[in-house]
């Protein structure tokens, strides 16, 4: 990506922006050129300021994220490739998305979503509306959660990662027979190309997230579902657990919600924790 200029274009959104905090559009560019987007909110202050990303999950459309957080904390909300305001060049399907271009490494359409998740870390570091403090965590779920941490192994100065129930996305659990959507879309591409199977499977193996865990230097919490069957399968997420150097680990009854509110309250507090900021 390092042949690639950011050029980033940072716009404050009126409508969104709130007396406690402004929320900006951010553009800029990614590997391949591609145009991507990110909503930016910043707190009201001199800071400076710790920041939260979050990353984007299996969904087309990613509207600002909603967290008490913001009121101490620059929070960025990134897109990748395909998904709304970063469709340009690529326009990703919902079902679909797992299998886009998976011929080939050169056209898989989701190795490009990862490229964009380090981009997102680097373009927060290099915008010029907030003071940042140098504590910097990453969130997501699903999809979210794996690119997360696929970043924070390629980005060591990120400080904390809470990751949700993440994709099995090059994980062999993510193949197996049997599982729901997104995973099933692999299955789905199997029925139809049994001679591929290999070929996918080793393809995928390039983002095998417990293959980068030990790169993981900093804390994670991750949360996981004991009947998950189509996002993060149990024995993916307990491979992964035992792969991470610094991992809480916490597994929920439940399935691809991974703990749902219950959970979504305990990662804001640890969140919080991490970057040393009190939440009301």
């Amino acid at each position: 990506m390092a042949e690639t200029g950011t050029n980033i274009e940072v716009e404050r959104d009126a409508f969104y922006s709130q007396p406690e905090w402004d929320v900006f559009w951010v553009r800029y560019i990614g590997a391949g050129g591609h145009r991507l987007f990110a909503w930016l909110s910043v707190p009201h202050g001199d800071g400076p300021f710790p920041a939260l990303v979050r990353m984007p999950d299996y969904a087309s459309v990613h509207d600002i994220i909603y967290t008490p957080l913001r009121q101490r904390a620059v929070v960025m909300n990134a897109t990748h490739r395909g998904q709304r305001n970063s469709g340009g060049q690529v326009r990703a399907s919902y079902p679909g998305l797992l299998t886009d271009g998976i011929a080939s490494a050169d056209t898989y359409t989701l190795f490009g979503a990862y490229a964009d998740a380090l981009r997102a870390v680097d373009v927060l570091a290099g915008q010029n509306v907030a003071a940042l403090s140098g504590d910097v965590a990453l969130t997501g779920a699903g999809l979210g959660a794996s690119l997360a941490l696929a970043a924070a192994a390629h980005r060591p100065g990120v400080c904390a990662v809470a990751a949700d129930t993440p994709l099995a996305l090059g994980h062999p659990a993510g193949l197996e027979p049997g599982l729901g959507y997104p995973l099933a879309e692999l299955g789905d591409y199997l029925r139809v190309h049994p001679e591929l199977r290999e070929d996918v499977a080793e393809l995928l193996s390039t983002v095998n997230p417990v293959d980068t865990a030990g790169a993981v230097s900093c804390p994670v919490l991750m949360s996981a579902g004991r009947f998950d069957r189509s996002v993060c399968p149990l024995s993916c997420a307990e491979e992964l657990a035992r792969a991470l150097p610094a991992c809480d680990f916490r597994v929920y009854d439940g399935a691809a919600e991974g703990g749902g509110h219950v959970h979504g309250l305990a990662r804001g507090a640890w969140l919080a924790e991490r970057l040393g900021i009190q939440i009301s």
